[in-house]
Formats: C-alpha cells, structure tokens, sequence
C-alpha cells in the first residue's frame, strides 16, 4: 500500500502543474488580443495624453498579469494595475524610470538588456525568457518574460511591451514533481521486496526493480514486454486469470507462500512468496494496470512445512500414546489433550478446552494443585503429584501427573508439557499392601514383646555362678536375642506409625526438655547396644525445645542407625547441635560412608524409597525410617535436609523451632 500511495501524489502534482499550464495559455491569449489592439502605427517624438489615454481606457489595466510599456531609452512609459498590485509600486516612481532600476533591481540582468536591446534595433520579439530571482522578503520567486515592439497611434518612436508571468507555483510543483517523482524511482529499484508496474490489459511491464528482475532470470531488458512473454512459464500455473481477474474487477489479490515455479537454466525452479496484486487507476479512476509487490519467503515456507510436519507427527505420536499428553501455553492455559485425554474425559478437544482444567481435580486436592501449578508458572520448576482425576462416568482415579517447561534459545519458557499416568491399581494395591502391614504390625506386636520379656527374664534368672558352671557363653547370646528383638519391635512400631500417618493419626505428645541432653543419653543407649561405634558429639549451644521427645528420638536414632549402616569401613559418626538461626535449633548427623549421588537426595526422603547402587542388596530395610523422619519433622514445623557426594559420607540434619508456639 505505501509504494502505491507515492504514485497518486505524483498524479495529484502532474494534474497542478497542467492547471497552471492552462492558466498561462489563457493569458497569453489575453496577451495576443491586446497586441491585435495596440499594434497600429503612428509617428511622433512621445505619447500623447490621447495616447496615454488610448491605452488606459484599453484591456491593458485589466490583464490578468503585469504588463509594462517601455520607450527606446528602455525607460517605463506605462504599466497596469497589475504590476502596480504584484511588485508595490507607485505611479510617479515608474513613470519615467529606467526599467534596470526598478523594485529591487530585479530586472538589472545583463541577458535582459541583450534581448531587450536586440528587440528594439531587429524588431524581434523576446520569448518565454525565465528568471528566477528573490522578493523583498527573501524569497525565491520564478517568471517568464516576453518582449515585443509595438506602435501607438499618435505616439511617435519605437516602444517596447513587456509581459510578466509569474511561475513560481508551477516552477515549485515541477520541482516537487521531479522529486517525488525520483524518490519514487529509488524507493522502487533500491527495495528488496519484489516491484514491478504493469500497464493495459496486456499487461506490459512499464517498470521492474532489481530485485524482481533477479528473480525472474530473463536479464535487464524486460521493459515494454508482456509479463506472459517474459515469463512463459506462469502462463500454465493460473498466473493469467489472477491478473486479468484484477485487472477487470478492481479487486486486489493477496498471497501468502504461494508455490511458483521460475525457469532457470531451463529448469523449473519452485519457490515461495507472499504477494499482493494492486490495481492501478489514472485520475479519472479507471484501471490502466497492475502492480506487484511481492516478497521471496521460501526458505521461511520451507521451514514452516517442516514444522507442520513436526507438528503433525508430534500429534501422531502423542495421539498413539497410553499416557494422557496435554500442553499449554506459558500462562498455564492449556492448548491441547491427546486422545487418550478425550477418551477419559468422554469429550471432544474443543469442549474440553473450553472447561477450567481445575474442575476436573478432586475437591480435596484442588486447592493445592492450583497452588503447586501457580509456584511453577512463576519459578519456572518441574512439577510432579499424585492427585485425583474425574473420568468420564464421574469417578475419581489416581493420576501421577508431570509438568516440565518448553524454554527457548533466549531461555524464555515457550510452552509447558505435561503428562498424567493413571496409578489407580497401583494406589490400589498399595492399600492393600498397608492394610496388610498393619494388620501383620499389629499381630506381631504381641508375640515380640512376649519374646523380649522372656529374654529380659531369662537375664535376669541366671545367676553369675549357674552361668559359669555352665561353661557355655549363654549370655552374649541372650543379648544378641535382645538386641534383634529390638531391632523388629522398632521395625514393627515404624510399620504402625506408617500406618498412622497415612491415616492422618500420628499424634505428636509435646513436652519441654533439653534437647543436649536428650541427644547425649540416646548415644549412650546406642554405645551400650553397639561396643564398637565411634559417636562424637559436639554442642555450639545449649537448647530446652517444646517438642515430641520421643519422636523426636526417633529421628535422631534413624539418622544414626542409617550412618553407621552405610559407613562399611568404620564406624565413626559425628552429631552436632548448633542454632541453625536466632529462632531455630539444628541436629546434624555425619557419616563417612559411600555418599548419596545428587539425584536421588530429593528422593531418599520418599515411602519405600532406597539408594540404588552395586551394594543395594547388602543394606538392610524397607525405605520407611527416612520417610518417617521427614513426616515427624514436617509435624513439628520444622526441615529435614541433606548434603552428599559420592565416596565423600552425608550429613543429614533436621531443625526445630526453639518457640513451637
């Protein structure tokens, strides 16, 4: 649109300067007429008041432009109200003045007098002689002279008519024309989108840039030929009816990647482009042609057709998979469900991305799902949870959901992707699996405790004299039956607080004491069962905390038993009790075993989870005691963490508040 707007101003600056064109053979009409008038001969020395009078009351003082009547010393005799009007002057100081010397001397220029003189002696005439010269205010003004010698009746002598035509306005509109006109070239030959200017029916090319010559392939000289001619080859890919259909109705014709074919090297070399067809009108408004703007965006089509292909097998691939695949965009909003999605919800793409993705979540976990969701929309973190899904007959399945996001080269997130696995059999058999451990817990209880006090007694019966008479090492071995003993009562009692927590039920008995204390009197119990063990503790602070104490030992004795289980080659384990903040008291417990790899320290933390690695299968347990600890420190307000490196130990610590309330 912008390369046809400088076109119409081009016309709208023609059509001025043929207006003023018109104006200027009018009054050189008026002009021939007055010489008809005035052109008699007479004889005389001067004119006469008659004369004078002759002239005045003639058609002179009511010409259209400034006239002058000079005698053969080129001195003004007469002048008409015109010039009077356009160059200010008075009637006493014309009459009589020397024509050089009149207004600001604009007439003194040395052609003038050569053609003036000449006028005079040859009886020629002067014509259409330009000046350009300045006004009073400074500014340039544009004329064109003509002379010729007339005669007066009763006036004696040789006098010279001098016309003034002011021209500035059209000189200006010629300028601007030429201009505009230039600009109008360059702009055309200096683009790189694709120009050219097509006249009648035939389409005849009237102007063609660099750059559309370039594509085309047939050389420079393609000006005065028909676009069909030069281009034969688009005459059989619809090419014709496109032009003649605008070239008839007026109706421009837009483009976008449309495939043709160019003839290079004989060959027919396909390309892209996004063109628009504009008709072109005269003044009248009628069409005398077509113009082409066209732009080569090939490599850009090619690229979009390999990522619509990419899209299409994305969507295949996503559309055959079991998972449910859906994406949205950077704000969250989703833009797609796969079919495995619709085939859940029992609805179709548009219906389902129509409803709020929230509605769909069970109402006990929405409010933190949308919570999690909006943390990673504004951090930009992985998502994964396991909630509650609404199918399509209105039940509530089990889902692990995943949501990971889309970044750019920029590091901007594009989009998010996101996948839900149903988990429903496997939630399923989990309770089952809890149930049953509950039940077993609970039935093993009271047999175990049996054993421990039958073994508690057995220790307590046997006197110092039966053992050694005995000559048999009983009770090492009875201490041994203890200590196993122990080790499944605890066993037991964390599959039971298992149980309770995931019922909901752990209940915490919070009680103030000193939690130095309590740390120290739990390292005694653990060297009294375990001769071997190297503890070390280390007190930066001496704290009394409102807390469970009991669970709170419970954690402690986790992290020890865990530290000294994978420390293979020793067993030394350092605790230390330090005020992680002025509101906060920290218990660290450090080993110098085989180490955590980074991966799975976010995970150790989870129901049954176990650190993989070749010797998996020589450490003992279930993968609760970690779980559990995080659980009681959770209830306690407080954190749990870890740091690790492989082959360098671990050290895990948990903080309390000092204040629980």
């Amino acid at each position: 649109m912008q390369v046809r707007s400088t076109p119409e101003s081009t016309m709208e600056q023609t059509q001025r300067v043929t207006e003023l064109e018109e104006k200027l053979l009018r009054a050189r009409n008026e002009l021939k007429n007055l010489r008809q008038t005035v052109n008699t001969r007479n004889t005389g020395s001067g004119i006469s008041p008659s004369g004078k009078e002759e002239l005045k009351n003639s058609i002179i003082d009511n010409i259209h432009y400034p006239l002058l009547v000079l005698d053969e010393d080129l001195r003004v005799v007469f002048a008409n109200k015109k010039y009077y009007k356009e160059y200010g002057s008075k009637v006493e100081k014309i009459d009589g003045e020397l024509i050089y010397d009149l207004g600001n001397g604009q007439w003194n220029i040395s052609q003038l007098k050569k053609i003036l003189e000449t006028t005079l002696l040859t009886k020629s005439s002067m014509n259409n002689f330009e000046l350009k010269y300045k006004n009073d205010e400074g500014q340039e003004r544009y004329i064109c002279l003509n002379a010729s010698e007339i005669h007066l009746k009763e006036s004696p002598g040789k006098y010279i008519m001098l016309s003034i035509e002011d021209q500035t306005e059209k000189k200006l509109a010629e300028i601007r024309l030429k201009e505009s006109q230039h600009k109008y070239k360059e702009m055309i030959h200096s683009s790189t989108s694709l120009i050219a200017i097509l006249k009648g029916p035939e389409m005849i090319i009237e102007t063609a840039n660099k750059s559309i010559k370039k594509v085309w392939g047939k050389g420079d000289n393609v000006e005065g030929r028909s676009l069909f001619e030069v281009l034969p080859e688009i005459n059989e890919q619809g090419m014709p009816e496109l032009f003649e259909k605008v070239y008839k109705t007026g109706q421009p014709y837009t483009a976008k990647e449309r495939p043709i074919k160019h003839e290079v090297n004989g060959k027919l070399v396909p390309g892209y482009y996004n063109f628009i067809y504009q008709p072109q009108r005269n003044l009248e408004g009628e069409i005398v042609g077509v113009s082409v703007i066209a732009n080569d965006v090939t490599k850009q089509a090619l690229l979009n057709r390999k990522i619509r292909k990419s899209e299409r097998e994305f969507r295949e691939l996503v559309n055959f998979m079991p998972h449910k695949i859906n994406m949205a965009d950077p704000d969250g909003n989703v833009i797609f469900y796969n079919k495995s999605w619709l085939d859940y919800a029992g609805k179709e793409l548009d219906e389902f991305l129509a409803e709020p993705w929230p509605l769909m979540i069970h109402p006990d976990e929405r409010e933190q799902v949308v919570e999690e969701v909006d943390h990673c929309l504004k951090t930009g973190c992985d998502l994964e949870m396991e909630l509650r899904i609404e199918d399509k007959n209105g039940d509530y399945k089990w889902h692990l959901c995943r949501a990971t996001p889309v970044i750019d080269d920029e590091g901007n997130i594009n989009s998010w992707l996101a996948s839900s696995t149903e988990i429903q059999k496997l939630k399923e058999e989990e309770q089952r699996k809890e149930d049953f451990l509950k039940l077993v817990s609970h039935e093993l209880k009271t047999p175990v405790t049996s054993i421990k006090g039958y073994v508690q007694l057995l220790l307590s019966s046997l006197q110092e004299q039966a053992l050694k008479e005995l000559n048999t090492p009983v009770k090492p071995y009875l201490k041994r039956i203890e200590g196993q003993v122990e080790r499944l009562i605890r066993l037991i009692s964390e599959m039971l607080d298992l149980s309770r927590i995931e019922q909901n039920e752990l209940e915490l008995q919070k009680t103030e004491f000193n939690l130095n204390e309590h740390v120290e009197e739990l390292v005694e119990d653990l060297k009294y069962s375990n001769k071997d063990i190297e503890i070390e503790i280390q007190n930066d602070c001496d704290c009394d905390v409102v807390a469970d104490r009991d669970r709170i030992g419970q954690v402690i004795i986790n992290f020890v038993t865990n530290a000294l289980k994978y420390t293979p080659d020793g067993n030394r384990v350092e605790i230390r009790v330090f005020n992680e903040s002025p509101d906060n008291v920290a218990v660290t417990v450090k080993d110098f075993g085989i180490g955590i790899d980074e991966k799975e320290q976010q995970q150790i933390f989870k129901r049954f989870y176990r650190v993989s690695g070749n010797k998996d299968d020589t450490y003992a347990g279930f993968g609760i005691g970690l779980y559990l600890s995080s659980k009681i420190i959770e209830r306690h307000n407080g954190k749990i963490m870890v740091n690790s490196a492989i082959g360098e130990g671990s050290e895990f610590t948990f903080t309390l508040p000092i204040n629980q309330n």
